[in-house]
């Protein structure tokens, strides 16, 4: 459940998008350079979206470096230096973590078995502290196959609370973030209602709404059901946006983007997707 709190890049300025890729880079150089190359796989939007947050939050003013990235080699690229990108650091690692714990309890037979051989690290003492509660839960839920996707989603989003708030710049926006974790598991799930069914993963979804799958429109017809909940998720995110009051600054558009553009757009792209064939 990483990567859906990403900006629209066509509603970005060029200066606006230069920046945010500082910001990306920024963290994927950290990745790199603290646990290995490889690591760089591990960087996510969402952790790009929160080190930008605090930044805008906290009112600090941006400092650069220039950082070699080996697509392409030998070329040196702008990157932010901040106190935060360690957070997107780890942040990025921890819910690779996650995920990929996932993929193991979803995986079977010969895929099972490769996915301990998966790039894993084992988060830090303190992430693990303030997740645990959670994690646990969520995974009672998947275990007894919770049926209402609104319960799991408030776990996860309490969740994604903890974790972000961890840093103080953070805390402001707790309800926000609370709300983007609950839209972040809603929509991934709504995602993934085809592959879980084909794989006969756990999904809230495919619970819910029981076994009518001779219906060729069965997952058109959920997602179109689940739309109203979704889009007004999305509305009390902007709510509580507006609620912080932030001053005007390139990095604030860069928030913006992701919260008015990024999310309804990739929340329109996964609810009006269709079963190509049956």
């Amino acid at each position: 459940m990483i990567g859906y709190l990403k900006p629209d890049i066509n509603e970005l300025k060029v200066r606006e998008l230069k920046l945010y890729n500082a910001y990306y880079c920024g963290i994927c150089t950290g990745l790199s350079k603290k646990y290995g190359p490889v690591s760089r796989l591990l960087l996510s939007y969402d952790s790009t979206f929160f080190v930008i947050l605090s930044d805008v939050l906290s009112g600090k003013q941006c400092q650069f470096d220039r950082a070699r990235c080996p697509l392409p080699p030998f070329q040196k690229k702008r990157i932010v230096k901040s106190e935060d990108i360690r957070f997107g650091m780890e942040i990025s690692k921890f819910f690779s973590d996650l995920k990929i714990d996932d993929f193991k309890r979803d995986s079977k037979g010969f895929m099972h078995v490769l996915s301990f051989f998966l790039f894993h690290f084992k988060s830090n003492d303190e992430f693990f502290r303030i997740s645990k509660p959670y994690t646990d839960r969520i995974l009672f839920s998947e275990i007894s196959e919770e049926s209402d996707p609104q319960e799991v989603a408030d776990l996860f989003g309490k969740l994604s609370e903890a974790m972000a708030t961890s840093l103080s710049n953070l805390k402001r926006a707790s309800n926000m973030i609370y709300l983007m974790g609950r839209w972040v598991y809603l929509i991934d799930a709504l995602d993934d209602l085809e592959e879980d069914f084909k794989k006969k993963n756990y999904n809230p979804f495919l619970v819910k709404y029981g076994s009518n799958f001779d219906d060729p429109d069965f997952f058109a017809k959920i997602r179109e059901e689940e739309k109203a909940p979704v889009d007004f998720l999305v509305q009390r995110i902007w709510q509580e946006y507006e609620n912080l009051k932030i001053d005007p600054s390139i990095n604030r558009n860069l928030v913006e983007n992701v919260i008015f553009y990024g999310l309804p757009g990739t929340s329109t792209k996964i609810l009006g997707k269709r079963m190509m064939k049956n």
